[in-house]
């Protein structure tokens, strides 16, 4: 046995069957222990008890050396590094080999499995030999917060925030917070049966971010970039001008006086808001805004009636765009969701046929502050009065509507409703999964409309229809009321020349072809991220989930945290939900991020670069940082700031002369892995530790299968893979090696990407025949079959697919 692991020793977690299932745990005791290693397994190391037996053995056995084989180190890597540290080691001086999402739930065979972990945990042991205690460094962490996103999720996490005590910026793109709530007009409770104003819920909330003096409200603002680290982030904000100061009274003069119809987003698009308006009446904050893009005096053609109406003088076209840049401790992410296009499914007409309609644009049309006051009507019987515009510049006080005869037309009598519009569909331009609150909102409009124009025939064409918990006694309670329900996806909508409709399906309860009859068609189409929540989580560089929701650290242990830590993510940021679920999360994220900004000072991660003074030959090439991490000291010497560090290590491709290792990331210690992990034949994989890590173990959460003698070692980036390593892997009998790397899909992996793009040529050049063994992969999240695939090709063929 090498001296260097004397005091060493291995730990196994059974992980409930998960792991012991799969692979031969006595098996890898017995063959460790006879290479002089001794080892201890447990049920649940992650437990009281499993961590007790670890600090035990540390001090029975005088242990420095700690290797554990359990599941992914982004579960529990800090629970086992704090739970060493309190047993008196260096928290560097912990190595987890990843038996479940690496291992045992990727390779079937239980043989296979097993040597495969026995592997890997060779490797970690081989790395431990070459690892060295690190100094730990510590910041304080910034007492304030920013979250993003001004709907009922960013709102209620920003006040939860505030009232304990936490400044905090509330950052909305919009000018008003309100979200899509705002739009619903009327919500319910799983325990009621009465429908609830929704701005009586969300106007107090909305009022009480303004009054609040710890939250700081800023609308018409996005997130341009995020920088620092966990405690210490730099966010750099955006801030359109409105073209109206501070000072507005909100009177309304202003938009009476504007001769410009603009469409409104917030009323689904009808043209019932002036190129001056508040977003709705209850915005908060109550100060109009110009819509350059519509206004005339920004057009180039003289008006400024706005200005002259104006008492206040609020109105200044010369404003300009605004740069905040903010330091905070820690974010939390709400940037809600937006309505499926249901034009991707032609089937159903929408965007062809008039009275064809989503739930969200009935939900307007039903509120009171909607494009008809509230009055069901059929879209093509509906249009605006040249005064229907209100002092607000939004949504109409009064509208006119004649059908072909001239007369006022009906309210509509035969309304269809169609579910999973885009959701719970596999073909080409649907979504998988289920949007939780379609069949909910399907109910809550149908009994809207029946309690108030009794005798309207409602049908409800489902697949399963879905009411949780007690929400079934609201689904009970409308079927009394005697709305149908029909079992079947629809296969047409056709329309007759009185603009009326018919839907196609088959009823398959009935399994019979049924045509309905229908004055108006509503899509319950399906809830899908936001263009902001796909923006943000490039922007801050954390992970999403294959529909494009932002992915949670772990949806059970850590339910709000995303993939970084200090950020989090609440509400349909997250996942499809309703109110009720959204409310209740926005409260969690809102605890997790202040018990962050309160666990002052953290302590952070320690793979940084070291420079050897006695290496360095002052060729100032490490200064080419991207990031600017290097700079000489007063003594002329080369110095690394860890708070600007990414750890990225192209500053070891840089240096020369070798001086400068990535802590944690040596040349010796990646050796060393190498040795312990590979046999001939194998596939290596260097993956990085971000993005492309998370997608390697969402193989394993996935259910999916690849060769066993695909080994993955994690790096910082490729970018500290030389090619004296790739020469070691290949003499130890390495078939091929495979560059895993993040996507271009935030600001610091666009700035690392073309970097290790050019190094991974410029090493294939240099490696001669054995450069047409070296293979490079993108690892997107949402591409886990992809990169399974790969693996596959790679070890059994040694084709890269494409």
């Amino acid at each position: 046995m090498n001296p260097a692991l004397d005091k060493t020793a291995v730990f196994i977690c059974h992980c409930s069957g998960n792991i012991s299932e799969h692979i031969d745990i006595d098996f890898l005791k017995k063959t460790l222990k006879a290479e002089g290693v001794p080892v201890f397994d447990y049920e649940y190391l992650c437990s009281r008890e499993g961590q007790t037996l670890i600090k035990n053995k540390i001090s029975e056995r005088n242990l420095d050396r700690i290797v554990i084989g359990s599941c992914t180190p982004s579960k529990h890597g800090n629970l086992f590094k704090k739970c060493i540290q309190e047993a008196g080691l260096n928290r560097a001086m912990l190595e987890i080999a990843n038996l479940r999402e690496q291992c045992a739930w990727v390779h079937p065979d239980r043989v296979e499995a097993t040597e495969k972990a026995l592997s890997l945990l060779r490797g970690k042991l081989g790395r431990l030999e070459k690892l060295e205690p690190l100094e730990e460094i510590k910041v304080d962490i910034v007492p304030q917060a920013l979250v993003i996103g001004g709907g009922i999720a960013g709102i209620t996490a920003a006040v939860n925030l505030a009232d304990n005590g936490i400044s905090t910026y509330l950052v909305e793109k919009d000018s008003s917070i309100g979200g899509n709530m705002a739009k619903i007009g009327k919500v319910f409770s799983p325990d009621k049966l009465a429908e609830e104003c929704a701005m009586c819920s969300l106007s107090p909330l909305m009022n009480e971010v303004v009054a609040n003096p710890k939250i700081t409200l800023l609308t018409w603002t996005e997130v341009e970039s995020l920088s620092g680290s966990a405690g210490n982030f730099t966010v750099r904000l955006k801030k359109k001008p409105r073209y109206v100061h501070d000072n507005c009274t909100g009177c309304g003069r202003c938009s009476r006086v504007c001769p410009v119809l603009v469409e409104n987003e917030f009323n689904c698009g009808y043209m019932d808001k002036k190129a001056i308006s508040l977003r709705f009446s209850q915005s908060v904050p109550k100060i109009y805004c110009i819509d350059p893009d519509h206004c005339l005096q920004f057009k180039g053609e003289t008006c400024g009636k706005c200005a002259e109406a104006c008492k206040s003088g609020a109105i200044d076209f010369s404003q300009k765009e605004e740069i905040i840049d903010l330091n905070v401790g820690a974010v939390i992410v709400a940037t809600g969701f937006e309505e499926y296009d249901a034009s991707q499914k032609p089937q159903y007409g929408y965007g062809i046929f008039k009275n064809v309609m989503t739930q969200m644009e009935l939900a307007r049309m039903l509120g009171i502050n909607g494009p008809t006051k509230g009055t069901l009507l059929r879209p093509s019987d509906f249009s605006l009065a040249p005064d229907a515009v209100s002092s607000t510049g939004t949504c109409g006080r009064e509208s006119t509507s004649e059908n072909s005869s001239g007369n006022s037309p009906e309210t509509p009598k035969r309304i269809v409703m169609i579910q999973c519009v885009g959701s719970r569909d596999e073909k080409e331009g649907g979504n998988r999964y289920c949007s939780r609150y379609c069949c909910m909102a399907a109910l809550k409009h149908s009994n809207l409309i029946m309690k108030k124009y009794p005798g309207t025939e409602i049908t409800i064409c489902y697949v399963d229809l879905r009411a949780l918990g007690f929400y079934e006694n609201y689904y009970r309670a409308v079927q009394d009321m005697g709305v149908r329900f029909v079992r079947g996806r629809p296969a047409e909508i056709v329309e007759k020349p009185d603009k009326s409709l018919v839907v196609k399906l088959e009823d398959t309860l009935s399994q019979k072809i049924k045509e309905l009859p229908a004055d108006l068609v509503v899509l319950s189409a399906a809830m899908v991220p936001s263009s902001g929540t796909r923006k943000i989580a490039s922007i801050l560089n954390i992970s999403q989930e294959e529909s494009g929701f932002i992915k949670e650290r772990h949806s059970k242990l850590r339910p709000v945290d995303s993939s970084l830590d200090g950020i989090f993510v609440c509400g349909t940021a997250q996942s499809p939900k309703d109110v009720t679920d959204t409310i209740s999360q926005a409260g969690l994220a809102a605890v997790r991020g202040r018990a962050f900004i309160s666990d002052s000072p953290k302590a952070l991660v320690n793979e940084i670069p070291t420079i050897n003074q006695l290496l360095c030959t002052q060729c100032k090439e490490c200064l080419r940082c991207p990031f600017e991490a290097f700079s000489l000291n007063e003594s002329g010497k080369v110095t690394v700031d860890p708070l600007v560090c990414t750890g990225c290590g192209y500053c070891t491709e840089l240096c020369q002369s070798g001086a400068i290792q990535i802590e944690g990331f040596t040349k010796s210690q990646l050796k060393a892995e190498v040795e312990g992990v590979v046999k001939e034949g194998d596939l290596l994989g260097f993956v990085n530790s971000g993005i492309a890590s998370l997608t390697c173990d969402n193989i394993g959460n996935s259910a999916l299968a690849y060769p066993s003698n695909v080994k993955l070692i994690k790096v910082p980036t490729n970018l500290v893979v030389d090619k004296d390593l790739l020469h070691h892997a290949f003499n130890r009998g390495v078939s091929a090696v495979l560059f895993i790397e993040d996507p271009p899909d935030s600001p610091k992996a666009e700035i690392m990407y073309p970097l290790t793009v050019s190094h991974f040529e410029k090493l294939k050049k240099e490696l001669g025949d054995s450069g047409n063994r070296l293979y490079f992969k993108k690892a997107y999240v949402p591409n886990t079959k992809g990169l399974a695939g790969t693996f596959t090709s790679l070890a059994r063929e040694g084709e890269m697919i494409e």
